[in-house]
């Protein structure tokens, strides 16, 4: 299973790439898009620019399961990549380069689960 090092991650499945001071991209772990199955559909519930930490704001529909997006912290959204919804089957064949949000938040990363907390949790 692949989990790159350079990345955080969250309890349900997220993996956040910094790019820039406040800014992160997020997508789904490659221990998802296997626990999923292949995806069919994905879709984004996002009303609002600002997400609490906890709101769903999509989903993601597979051939085994359905998996909620869920915002890892308080959050505004800076970009969707509408891509993932007219071709979502790439999350299965590259999850770690198919990001869902780019977002900035305050939040520290010591917040968030490094590769060796992330690793602990899926085995």
């Amino acid at each position: 299973m692949l989990v790159p090092k350079n990345l955080y991650y969250t309890e349900n499945h997220l993996w956040l790439r910094k790019i820039g001071l406040y800014d992160f991209c997020v997508g789904i772990t490659d221990f998802a898009q296997k626990e999923i199955g292949e995806i069919h559909l994905v879709e984004f519930n996002l009303q609002k620019k600002n997400l609490k930490k906890g709101t769903v704001f999509g989903t993601v529909y597979g051939i085994n399961k359905t998996f909620q997006l869920v915002a890892p912290c308080d959050t505004k959204i800076m970009e969707v990549n509408q891509n993932i919804a007219v071709m979502p089957s790439h999350i299965n064949t590259d999850s770690y380069n198919c990001w869902f949000l780019i977002f900035s938040t305050y939040i520290s990363t010591n917040e968030l689960l490094t590769y060796e907390d992330y690793i602990q949790i899926i085995k």
